[in-house]
């Protein structure tokens, strides 16, 4: 879903370069098709249809191709008593509302994924306003160029969050579920350094790799926020799963209001990049008891020896078979 509005960057503006004057190899000048003709007003709505279109079928497609688990729906699960019944979910939710843990963790995905779609947002723009390398071309040429450049920010998404993740579980497994919340610190920290960094880049070269460094700790930040998420509360786990999600939309919007008045858009990734950074000491309002750290590291242990027996299964089997 991430890497979605990375490949976006690079194939939207290739759309529009060819409904107007031609479509261009991604950091080169050559031309591989020529263009129909559009003007810039007209080619870039009738983008926006074919991208609308695009979703639509897609919506489509997932309704009719795609069922709830591997097994089935849920209504024939049920109906086959395969399934217990559906039971209401306001208590639960009230629960994880009360919680003043999710809250924290709604900021920091705020911090994290919300600051994604921002950037997302107006990335190509910035470059195009803010850095001399594109005034030579036309408008179309620099969206094109602008929008391969940002696509490297959500390109990232390949591993980053994952990543992620994955050091939360590594942590976790060292110092338990203080040891994932410490990761998050970290990750959340370096991820406002890595953006107040890229807003004082003067020049294109130097921009894109500092870019580089914060796509993979905001990714990261985002990856390290859900290795925590699952051990909050495992009885209303679907609503502080959402609740905390809510906090990238919130975050997004609450960061765009920046890009929308008198300051310049270097300044307002300094002042994003600053509020991050004392955002990620809002981590440590993460806490748990000790029997949750107890029953956490239980089953992590118990997770750990299934994989081993499992190895030793595979690699035990070969053998046997040759015998």
């Amino acid at each position: 879903g991430n890497l979605g509005g990375g490949v976006t960057q690079l194939v939207m503006p290739i759309v529009l370069g060819i409904l107007t004057v031609g479509a261009y190899i991604p950091f080169t000048n050559i031309q591989f098709l020529p263009g129909l003709g559009l003007s810039d007003a007209a080619g870039w709505r009738a983008a926006m249809v074919i991208a609308g279109a695009m979703c639509a079928l897609v919506g489509v497609a997932y309704y009719f191709l795609t069922q709830d688990a591997p097994e089935g729906n849920y209504r024939e699960l049920r109906a086959a008593g395969k399934l217990p019944p559906k039971q209401s979910v306001k208590g639960s939710f009230a629960k994880a509302a009360r919680d003043p843990r999710v809250w924290a963790l709604f900021v920091i995905y705020g911090a994290c994924f919300g600051i994604e779609l921002t950037v997302n947002n107006v990335l190509a723009l910035y470059f195009i306003d803010y850095f001399d390398f594109f005034a030579s071309m036309t408008a179309v040429q620099a969206v094109q160029w602008a929008g391969a450049a940002a696509m490297l920010f959500g390109l990232m998404n390949v591993f980053a969050r994952t990543l992620g993740g994955a050091l939360g579980d590594v942590f976790g497994r060292r110092w338990g579920l203080s040891g994932r919340v410490r990761w998050l610190f970290i990750a959340l920290f370096f991820e406002g350094l890595a953006l107040m960094l890229f807003s004082q880049m003067p020049v294109l070269a130097m921009a894109i790799p500092a870019l580089i460094v914060f796509s993979l700790f905001v990714q990261m930040s985002e990856g390290a926020t859900y290795s925590v998420v699952p051990f909050i509360n495992k009885k209303a786990l679907g609503s502080v799963a959402g609740i905390v999600g809510a906090g990238g939309n919130a975050g997004a919007v609450a960061a765009g209001f920046l890009f929308r008045g008198a300051i310049p858009w270097p300044t307002a990734f300094l002042v994003i990049g600053a509020l991050v950074t004392v955002t990620a000491f809002l981590a440590f309002a993460v806490r748990f008891d000790s029997q949750t750290e107890i029953e956490a590291r239980t089953a992590l242990d118990a997770a750990l020896a299934d994989r081993r027996a499992g190895l030793a299964a595979g690699r035990v089997e070969p053998a046997e078979a040759a015998g």
